[in-house]
């Protein structure tokens, strides 16, 4: 815990930042926010992360994670809870392929009940979230953090939870010219993500796929396509079309229109697009394809710092809020021991 010793009074409540509004950073501010004070920065726009939802004209199209799945007990009471709060709802039980629906891993897919990103939304109530507030560096001076952002502010921390891609959370330090111990500097080399090139379009009929309305296909660009309308979060026929890692890598700097071809060639819609429909997401640390073993790792020889996310101890939107929680525990262990 991280309360201050009520013998001595003059102590306050620790504050720690978290670097990121998505799964991983909401929960961990979520664990932490009784006990200390916690600000969540993300440069964005809005919350969520990869729990990420656009509109174009009707459309509602969810174009980063598409569902959650559990395989723990401290996971499921989590998404039980937002259906409760009617922020997820479930979509279809088990695998989608190019036969359809099968239930060989007996997992049901929950989707955000209005989109993904209202589940973020969800998870942000009651904390403090600063939106578009883009971190330039991270420096210590022994005892605490000094957080400096873009726009030339200053947050000063006891402790910091990192929860963006690890690239970006080791940039960070390195303009603030900390320097990781050697074996930091290996575990979090050692990590390595997938790009993914996300491709979205409103369309003038029925996308021609199945009931749930969600593809996962074995072969060719293409690694998952999903039509918003059957989904039950758009009001017209929209598709999201994620690419494989080859094709994100090989095609990442390649023109739009050359993407649009290629993946609506591959995809085969029954319907067309839309004239100016038609927008293109590149996901540059998509998910994690090499993972740290451990859910969180502490950075040492440095006040309290933990790195987060889904790439540590379990990719995808379970090990996200897994990892974001473990986080929170250990930090919370290390403040309450400094008091």
């Amino acid at each position: 815990m991280c309360e201050p010793d009520p013998v001595n009074a003059s102590k306050t409540r620790p504050s720690v930042v978290v670097i990121g509004a998505g799964m991983a950073g909401l929960t961990a501010a979520h664990r932490l926010q009784e006990r200390c004070d916690v600000i969540v920065l993300d440069k964005g726009r809005g919350v969520g992360g990869r729990l990420a939802t656009r509109r174009i004209g009707e459309a509602t199209i969810d174009h980063g994670a598409q569902f959650i799945t559990t395989h723990t007990a401290e996971f499921a009471e989590m998404v039980e809870r937002l259906v409760d709060d009617g922020a997820a709802a479930p979509w279809f039980r088990g695998r989608v392929g190019p036969e359809g629906v099968n239930d060989s891993d007996g997992h049901t897919r929950f989707r955000g009940a209005v989109s993904m990103n209202a589940i973020a939304k969800n998870l942000a109530v009651g904390l403090d979230v600063r939106t578009a507030s883009q971190v330039s560096a991270l420096s210590h001076n022994g005892e605490s953090w000094t957080v400096a952002l873009v726009d030339g502010s200053e947050l000063i921390a006891d402790a910091v939870i990192s929860s963006s891609p690890v690239p970006q959370t080791i940039a960070l330090l390195e303009n603030g010219e900390v320097a990781l111990a050697a074996k930091d500097k290996v575990a979090l080399d050692a990590i390595e993500y997938d790009p993914c090139v996300a491709f979205m379009a409103v369309l003038d009929g029925p996308s021609g796929l199945s009931e749930p309305g969600a593809v996962d296909p074995v072969e060719g660009p293409i690694d998952w396509m999903a039509d918003n309308f059957l989904k039950g979060i758009s009001a017209v026929p929209a598709v999201t079309i994620h690419a494989t890692p080859e094709f994100s890598r090989a095609q990442w700097d390649a023109p739009d229109e050359a993407i649009t071809e290629a993946l609506l060639d591959a995809a085969q819609l029954e319907s067309s697009v839309l004239p100016g429909s038609v927008q293109i997401q590149r996901w540059r640390y998509a998910r994690p394809s090499v993972e740290h073993p451990e859910r969180f790792l502490q950075l040492s020889g440095v006040p309290p710092f933990v790195c987060a996310g889904d790439a540590f101890g379990g990719a995808k939107v379970e090990g996200a809020a897994l990892s974001g929680a473990a986080a929170a525990e250990a930090i919370a262990a290390v403040l309450q021991h400094r008091l």
